[in-house]
């Protein structure tokens, strides 16, 4: 494809991902870009006409986030917001340039804060885009608002941890364009492959072996992908096989993750063993996945008390999930949170049928959104991403057992 091809204006599907993107309120900005673009031979650049949400629409169907962005302000009445839109379908890694009309002190702080590389006040000439966008570009968008990490751990053995985290991962890589890398932390095999329908590569044991070499390349070659925005790392070692990954590999690896991902998933199998100690510890949220027996009531204390005395302290939330039919012996809902000393964050119903069919067709983590289990999956992602979550108490509460009879 040529260089003039990926310019040429409204040509926003002509590339699925490109270097350098822009999108300028104005021909004449349009035009100074297309020479910055031009002169410095860019092989892989968009410039388009448009505003903050063009940039938003595009970057929602594109594989990957560009490395550089470039979008314009010009008519915003509320320029921090529509950038704070905006970081939430940009990896965290992209530098972002913004372009405006307004001499503004305030503004411009404001942007700097939110992590905005540069501003720049119309009309802009070649010398000044070359200046701006050729200089220091260490900071980003994101910059306090790395990748999230969120683990997820069990109080026991099938309680369906590995399906709630899929779930939840691909749900926000599909349907809230956000880039997930998910990492099973059982290093002789978690139950991710099958379910996902997947071979696995033992990326994660590669990964830790290698934690010298840790950067981007790097990990985009050894990640599975499921979809353009959904990665998937992990390991199927033998049994008995001897490998003790070394102190802080699994903590590096988040680290680097952090900074190409909105979020990094973690499946933790048990808290016994030193790499699922660094995943808690490197986690900002931690849910805690039980069911409705005595022996999640009696152990979910204990896990709270040791996540919660991790040096990273991440906040750990209660999650009752379903994984078989309600039975009257089973411990109630009030009974489980009175005996732990927790509010529950969400009940996720029993809805087998849906469940069940996803995972034999090799998508565990795809389970059909008008299903019960997929409102409750919608309801845990929106609590994550900051969205309004609807009380399960009302609205939300009637469609779920609609859904579940």
């Amino acid at each position: 494809m040529s260089l003039i091809s990926l310019i040429k204006p409204g040509a926003a599907q002509a590339t699925k991902s490109c270097e350098f993107l822009a999108f300028v309120a104005d021909r004449d900005s349009e035009g100074a870009v297309r020479r910055y673009v031009l002169d410095h031979m860019l092989p892989h650049a968009h410039v388009a006409v448009g505003d903050i949400d063009a940039a938003i629409e595009f970057l929602k169907s594109a594989e990957r986030s560009p490395s550089r962005l470039l979008v314009d302000i010009t008519g915003s009445s509320m320029p921090v917001s529509d950038l704070a839109r905006l970081a939430q379908v940009c990896e965290p890694s992209v530098k972002v340039f913004v372009l405006g009309d307004r001499n503004d002190v305030g503004l411009f702080r404001n942007l700097l804060q939110l992590g905005v590389t540069d501003y720049m006040v119309k009309p802009i000439a070649l010398e000044l885009l070359q200046r701006t966008l050729d200089g220091d570009t260490s900071a980003t968008i994101s910059s306090g608002r790395a990748g999230k990490v969120v683990s997820f751990i069990g109080t026991r053995g099938g309680v369906g941890v590995t399906t709630l985290a899929l779930s939840i991962g691909q749900h926000l890589a599909t349907d809230t364009h956000r880039r997930v890398a998910y990492i099973d932390v059982n290093l002789r095999g978690g139950a991710v492959h099958s379910l996902l329908g997947l071979e696995s590569n033992n990326g994660l044991a590669d990964a830790l072996t290698n934690v010298h070499r840790l950067d981007p390349q790097y990990l985009e070659r050894t990640l599975l992908s499921k979809g353009n925005r959904f990665f998937v790392l992990s390991a199927e070692l033998d049994y008995g096989a001897d490998f003790t990954p070394p102190p802080g590999g699994l903590a590096a690896l988040i680290g680097v993750l952090k900074n190409s991902f909105h979020y990094v998933v973690l499946d933790v199998p048990n808290v016994q063993s030193a790499i699922a100690e660094e995943a808690i510890s490197a986690s900002r949220r931690v849910f805690v996945v039980g069911d409705h027996s005595v022996h999640s009531a009696r152990h979910a204390p204990r896990l709270f008390r040791y996540i919660e005395s991790r040096s990273g302290t991440p906040a750990a939330s209660l999650v009752l999930n379903n994984p078989a039919p309600a039975i009257a012996a089973q411990v109630k809902t009030n009974d489980f949170m009175q005996a732990v000393g927790r509010v529950v964050q969400a009940e996720v119903p029993y809805d087998g049928r849906a469940v069940q069919t996803a995972e034999n067709l090799g998508d565990a983590g795809r389970v059909a959104s008008s299903s019960a289990f997929g409102a409750a999956i919608e309801q845990l992602s929106a609590e994550l991403t900051g969205q309004p979550v609807l009380a399960q108490s009302g609205w939300l509460s009637r469609r779920l057992k609609r859904r579940s009879a």
